[in-house]
């Protein structure tokens, strides 16, 4: 009787062990994935300030109220707007549906529409 209840004991400490350390690796996968989508996310911020310099190469000269001013308003113009379209139609005619970063198709349409 006394066995049955130390093997019950040491059953239920092995298996909150092991649930422990399953929370942990789910933790760490976490952990892992948020690592890897704030690199991507970062990367991408990198890449479009870079083309923002390419394009504007002033723009140092301005604060970021002043470059969001700039830059709405530049975005909101017929031609630009022409553009975008344009570019938006041949993406989907050349590119299969899914994106390398499916937040940011998200985010750009929510935010011009």
């Amino acid at each position: 009787m006394i066995d049955s209840k130390n093997d019950a004991s040491r059953n239920l400490e092995k298996a909150l062990q092991a649930l422990k350390q399953a929370q942990q690796r789910v933790a760490n996968e976490k952990k892992k994935q948020n690592e890897k989508k704030r690199k991507a996310e970062n990367h991408h911020k990198y890449i479009m300030g870079g083309i923002i310099v390419k394009y504007f190469p002033d723009c140092y000269r301005y604060d970021e109220d002043e470059l969001n001013c700039i830059l709405s308003v530049a975005l909101q113009t017929k031609e630009c707007q022409q553009i975008i379209s344009k570019i938006k139609a041949e993406s989907r005619e050349t590119t299969p549906p899914q994106s390398t970063l499916p937040n940011a198709e998200n985010e750009s349409e929510g935010g011009t529409e």
